[in-house]
C-alpha cells in the first residue's frame, strides 16, 4: 500500500528534478500534435506543460481558477510520446512523458484533476470494469454467436484479451470478430476471459494511480489463473501496459496482434483467397509505434495482401501524426483550431489512399470520426489489420 504523504513528496521531486534539466530549446513543439492543433501558445507544448506544473509546486498556486487552468493544461496531452523520442535525439533527453503523467498524479491525489468527463471514465473503470459505463454482462455480447472458449473454466495456450472499446463498440466490434476468425484459421488454442475487466491503461495515464493498482492486481490473478502461456491484445494500450506497467506477468508472452499477423504472414502460413484492389495507407497508433518501435511489422503485413498497394502518408513511423484519442483525450472535448484526426485524414487523401489501415481501436473511432466530419465517406474508409486479412482469406 501506497503512503500518502510519501507519494505526494515522490512525484514532487521526480517532478523537480526533471524539469530543471529543461534547456528550453523547443524542440519538442515542433513534433508536439497538441501543439500543432492548438493556438500556439507554450503551455499547449511539452516543456510549457512542465514549466506549468513545476512552478505550480514551486510558487504553491491554490487559486481555484489557477488550478482549472493547470487541470486542462496537464490533461489536454495525448500522451504520444514523440517529445520523449526528440529530446532523446536532438536535446537533454529528459523524460517529459514521465513528468506530465507524474503532474496528473499529483493533481488527482489532491482531487484537483482529472476533467470532468475524464473523472467518469475513472469512475466506470471503478464501478463497471470499463470506462464507457456499460454493465458488465454485456461484455462479451459481440461473441454471442461465436463458438469461444471462456476461460478460466475452460483451457486454452493463448489468452485473447479483447478490450473494452472493441467489446462494447458496435461499430468496430468487427475487429474481434475477425481476429477470432483469423485465430480458428491458423488452428489456434486460445480463449477469451469470461469476466475481463478493463486493462485500466486509462487510469494510468489519467493518473489515479491506487486504482491502478487495484484494477492490475485483479488482472494479473485473472491472468495467471487462467493458465495461459500467451495474451495477444487488440489495443496498443492493453499492450503497452501490460508489458511496461504490470508486474507478475513474467512468465507469460505478452503480445500485440500484429505480432501474430507478421508471424503467419512471414512465415507463409496464410493462403490468400483473393486479392484486394485497395491503395492502402497505414496510420501508426502512437503505443505501438512512437512508445514500443513497431514500424515495420504492420507495413509488411499489409504488403503481404495480394493487390494491395502501400503509400505513405506525409507524416509517417516515428513522425506519425497522433489521431487525438491517447491521454485520456476518449473522454473529454478539447477546443483545438483544426483537430488532429482531420489532419491525419486529410494527409491520407493526399497520399492518394482509399483505404486508411490502423491496427488501434481508438484511432479505429477517432479517424472514422473525421471522416465523416470531413464529409469524405465516399472517397476513404478506415479498416482495421485484421479485417483487410481476413477479407483477403475469404472469412
Amino acid at each position: 500500500m501506497l503512503d500518502y504523504d510519501e507519494y505526494q513528496k515522490k512525484l514532487e521531486e521526480a517532478i523537480s528534478k526533471s524539469t530543471f534539466r529543461c534547456r528550453n530549446c523547443n524542440y519538442c513543439y515542433s513534433v508536439c500534435p497538441l501543439y500543432k492543433s492548438m493556438e500556439g501558445f507554450m503551455v499547449n507544448g511539452p516543456s510549457g506543460i512542465i514549466q506549468s506544473i513545476y512552478y505550480y509546486l514551486k510558487w504553491n498556486l491554490n487559486d481555484a481558477e489557477q488550478k482549472k487552468n493547470l487541470t486542462e493544461i496537464l490533461f489536454s496531452c495525448t500522451t504520444c510520446n514523440a517529445c520523449v523520442i526528440a529530446c532523446e535525439e536532438l536535446s537533454a533527453g529528459i523524460p517529459l512523458l514521465e513528468i506530465i503523467e507524474n503532474g496528473r498524479k499529483l493533481l488527482v491525489d489532491n482531487n484537483i484533476g482529472p476533467m470532468p468527463f475524464q473523472r467518469n471514465a475513472l469512475k466506470a473503470i471503478y464501478a463497471k470494469g470499463n470506462p464507457y459505463n456499460f454493465d458488465s454482462e454485456n461484455r462479451l455480447a459481440w461473441a454471442k454467436d461465436i463458438n469461444i472458449k471462456k476461460l478460466p473454466d475452460e483451457k486454452a495456450d493463448m489468452l485473447y484479451y479483447v478490450g473494452c472499446s472493441v467489446s462494447y463498440d458496435p461499430e468496430i466490434r468487427n475487429i474481434a470478430v475477425s481476429l477470432v476468425k483469423l485465430m480458428k484459421n491458423q488452428g489456434t488454442d486460445f480463449g477469451v476471459l469470461e469476466k475481463e475487466r478493463c486493462c485500466s491503461c486509462a487510469a494510468n495515464r489519467l493518473g489515479d494511480e491506487f486504482l491502478f493498482q487495484e484494477m492490475s492486481q485483479q488482472n494479473t490473478k485473472s491472468f495467471v489463473e487462467s493458465g495461459v502461456k500467451s495474451i495477444v491484445t487488440t489495443s496498443p494500450h492493453c499492450y503497452n501496459t501490460y508489458i511496461k506497467e504490470y508486474q507478475g506477468l513474467d512468465n507469460i508472452e505478452i503480445q500485440h496482434y500484429v505480432h501474430m499477423l507478421h508471424n503467419w504472414t512471414t512465415n507463409k502460413k496464410i493462403k490468400f483467397e483473393k486479392k484486394l484492389n485497395y491503395v492502402v495507407t497505414y496510420h501508426d497508433p502512437c503505443y505501438l509505434g512512437k512508445h514500443n518501435g513497431i514500424y515495420e511489422e504492420p507495413r509488411e503485413i499489409i504488403e503481404a495482401i495480394p493487390g494491395v498497394k502501400l503509400v505513405e502518408m506525409k507524416d509517417n513511423r516515428k513522425m506519425s501524426l497522433c489521431c487525438g484519442g491517447g491521454g485520456g483525450r476518449m473522454w473529454t472535448e478539447v477546443k483545438e483550431e483544426k483537430r488532429l484526426a482531420n489532419q491525419r485524414v486529410e494527409q491520407a487523401l493526399a497520399a492518394g489512399a482509399n483505404i486508411l489501415a490502423v491496427a488501434c481501436p481508438w484511432c479505429h473511432i477517432m479517424l472514422q470520426n473525421a471522416i465523416k466530419d470531413l464529409e469524405q465517406e465516399e472517397n476513404i474508409k478506415v479498416v482495421d489489420i485484421s479485417e483487410l486479412l481476413a477479407e483477403a482469406l475469404a472469412l
